[in-house]
C-alpha cells in the first residue's frame, strides 16, 4: 500500500513544476500516512556520459519533514522520475532493501498493492530470479518476475502484460499498479479493479479514517493522468488534486517512449477494452469522455483485438485524438463542431535542457 508519482518530459524538470508547489506539498504530507519510507529513481546524464542512465535513492525512513524529500520534489530537475511513498503491508519490513524503488537490469520499479500469499511465487519464479532478490516483499517478486519474463520476451512491454497476466490467475484480488522507468522508457501499469481498500484497512495500521488524505478510503488504487502540450505527461495516486486530469482506465498498461514522448495504451483483459473506469472522482475525466468521438475510439480499439494491439495517442489541445494502428481507423479531429490544433512535433525538439 503506497503511493505514485511519475513524469516523463522532453527537458529536465522537477516534480513541482510538473504537478503545481501546492500537489507536491501535499504529496510530502502524504508520508504522514505512508510513512515507511520513501524511494525515488531518474534519469540522470552526467560528464562524458553518452547517455542517460537510471540512478535511484532509498530512504526506509518516513518524508514528511525530510528536507532531502523536499530538495528533491522542488529543485532536483530530471526529464523522467518516479516517486514512491511506502506504507509497509502486514509483516514486510521496514528496511532500506524493501525500500521501492528496486532497480535491477537498467529497470526502476515502484509497485502500489498487496500480493499475498508469497509462497506462490515458488510456482513461476525460477532459480536464477530467486537468487537476485534481496529483501522479502510481495512487491520485489513481482519485478522478479517481470525481468525473468524480459530475459525470454525481449520487450518490457510484453514483459509486464505477461507477468500481470499470471499474477492476476495466481492473486485473484491483488493490486498490480506499479510503475516502471528505463533510460528508454515508462510503463505505467493500473491493474487493480479487483482489489479494494476501505477504513477498516487502515485501522487494521492504527490510522483513523479521518486523517486519510482525500481518495484513500472511496479510490484508492486509483490512478490518474495529466498530458501537457508539449508532451509532458504525469501519473498519480489519489492523495493529490488531479482535477483536470483524465483517470487512467482500469486494467490497463501505458507506455511512454522517453525520445518522442508518444503515448501509447493497452487494455489488459478484454473488459477493459472500452477503456472505462468504475471512479472518475476529483474532477478526472475517463478517457472515453475527453472527446466527443471518445465512445468510438474505444469501439475500434475493442474491434481491434484490445489483447494484442497497443493504441497510439497524441495531445491535440485538450483532448485525445486515437488512431487505431491495427485497423487503419482513425477519427476525426473535431470537438463541439471545432477543429483541434496539430499536433506538437515532439520528435524535432531537443529533449534536455542545455
Amino acid at each position: 500500500m503506497c503511493r505514485l508519482l511519475a513524469y516523463a518530459a522532453p527537458r529536465d524538470t522537477t516534480v513541482t513544476k510538473v504537478v503545481g508547489s501546492m500537489n507536491s506539498d501535499a504529496f510530502q504530507r502524504m508520508t504522514s500516512v505512508h510513512s515507511d519510507g520513501w524511494g525515488t529513481a531518474w534519469l540522470a546524464q552526467g560528464p562524458g556520459e553518452d547517455a542517460p542512465e537510471i540512478e535511484s535513492l532509498r530512504i526506509s525512513t518516513p518524508g514528511q519533514h525530510d528536507p532531502v524529500l523536499s530538495a528533491l520534489l522542488r529543485e532536483s530537475p530530471s526529464s523522467a522520475r518516479l516517486v514512491h511513498l511506502r506504507l509497509a503491508t502486514d509483516d514486510f519490513k521496514r528496511t532500506k532493501v524493501n525500500t521501492h524503488p528496486f532497480v535491477g537490469d537498467g529497470i526502476a520499479f515502484a509497485h502500489n498493492g498487496s500480493i499475498v500469499p508469497t509462497h506462490k511465487f515458488a510456482s513461476v519464479l525460477d532459480a536464477e530470479s530467486f537468487a537476485g532478490v534481496q529483501g522479502d516483499t510481495d512487491s520485489e517478486l513481482y519485478f522478479a518476475l517481470v525481468r525473468q519474463n524480459l530475459r525470454r520476451l525481449g520487450s518490457l512491454r510484453q514483459a509486464v502484460v505477461e507477468t500481470v497476466h499470471t499474477l492476476r490467475e495466481l492473486f485473484p484480488t491483488a493490486s498490480l499498479n506499479a510503475v516502471l522507468l528505463t533510460a528508454d522508457e515508462l510503463v505505467v501499469v493500473h491493474a487493480s479493479s479487483t482489489a479494494s481498500v476501505t477504513a477498516e484497512t487502515f485501522a487494521r495500521y492504527g490510522i483513523d479514517a479521518e486523517d486519510l488524505p482525500d481518495g484513500h478510503v472511496d479510490a484508492y488504487y486509483r490512478l490518474s493522468m495529466l498530458r501537457s502540450a508539449d508532451g509532458t505527461t504525469v501519473f498519480a495516486s489519489t492523495g493529490i488534486d488531479t482535477s483536470g486530469w483524465t483517470v487512467v482506465p482500469d486494467d490497463t498498461v501505458t507506455h511512454v517512449d522517453l525520445a518522442t514522448l508518444d503515448l501509447s495504451q493497452r487494455a489488459l483483459f478484454p473488459a477493459a477494452a472500452r477503456g472505462t473506469s468504475a471512479d472518475a472522482g476529483d474532477g478526472a475525466q475517463p478517457v472515453a469522455a475527453t472527446a466527443t468521438a471518445g465512445a468510438a475510439v474505444m469501439d475500434a480499439i475493442a474491434a481491434a483485438d484490445a489483447v494484442d494491439a497497443w493504441r497510439t495517442t497524441r495531445e491535440r489541445g485538450s483532448v485525445w485524438v486515437a488512431p487505431v494502428r491495427d485497423t487503419g481507423r482513425s477519427l476525426d479531429p473535431f470537438v463541439d463542431g471545432r477543429p483541434l490544433p496539430a499536433p506538437v512535433d515532439l520528435a524535432s525538439r531537443r529533449r534536455r535542457a542545455v
